[in-house]
């Protein structure tokens, strides 16, 4: 009696856990301080909803819950996936306001994340009981270089701090943009001002050259003029006294 009682209890147990799969997507979870991280769990049923659902948390070897959801009502899809799920919540002292359990997956959220939260965190399903783990490791905040652990380095990255950065580094720009301005229109001025230069001495070099052309060429004029009177001079004389031979002759 008391083997075939033992058998259908093996069986029935075989069976209830069939009912209910559980994965763990991620058995190892990292986390930051004082940030939020999700420790991920689905689970599927192969039959109609129990009457209720136990999920419980525990951390390390604390015997207690960290959190306990009694899953009374639950909508259950075609593929055993729970949906629309409701119910009753208790959650320890220690964890007030820093947990949130999801009763359609079963997946804990722990906010505000301090470094002694690191360790295992096992999940367990009541009905029929089932337990999974998933171990967490929560690290301090990586900084940039420079900052200090006195908090330095994030006050050098304020916002006030960054717009003043921001403000000098503009100013400074816009003053180095005057100055190419003031040295271009300088340079400008400076080219402009040899160009008339050098216009105003052409300008005056040019009657210069005329004067002188005229200088010299006034002596040459002079002396073509005297020698065409001359020359003017020569032929008169000549054809008077051609005339005066012409007039003789025919006198005689």
């Amino acid at each position: 009696m008391k083997s075939r009682r033992n058998c259908w209890s093996i069986l029935l147990f075989l069976g209830s856990s069939q009912a209910l799969l559980i994965d763990i997507p991620q058995d190892l979870v990292n986390g930051t301080v004082s940030h939020t991280v999700l420790l991920p769990v689905s689970y599927r049923l192969n039959g109609p909803f129990p009457s209720s659902l136990s999920i419980q948390w525990y951390f390390s070897s604390n015997p207690n819950p960290l959190t306990t959801y009694t899953v009374t009502n639950c909508s259950v899809s075609a593929e055993g996936i729970p949906t629309r799920c409701s119910g009753h919540n208790y959650i320890s002292d220690a964890y007030q306001g820093r947990t949130v359990v999801f009763p359609e997956n079963a997946s804990l959220l722990l906010q505000n994340l301090q470094l002694s939260d690191s360790g295992v965190y096992s999940v367990t399903f009541k009905v029929p009981q089932q337990t999974r783990h998933v171990t967490l490791t929560v690290s301090e905040p990586h900084f940039n270089r420079g900052n200090t652990d006195d908090g330095t380095g994030n006050e050098m990255n304020s916002p006030l701090v960054l717009l003043l950065r921001l403000l000098i580094t503009g100013g400074l720009s816009f003053l180095l943009l005057l100055l190419l301005l003031f040295f271009c229109f300088r340079w400008h001025k400076g080219a402009v001002q040899q160009r008339r230069t050098r216009i105003i001495k052409q300008q005056e070099e040019v009657p210069n050259h005329e004067e002188s052309h005229l200088e010299s060429s006034l002596p040459r004029t002079v002396s073509t003029i005297y020698a065409r009177i001359g020359e003017d001079a020569g032929q008169r004389q000549r054809r008077s006294e051609s005339q005066t031979e012409y007039a003789s002759r025919n006198f005689s």
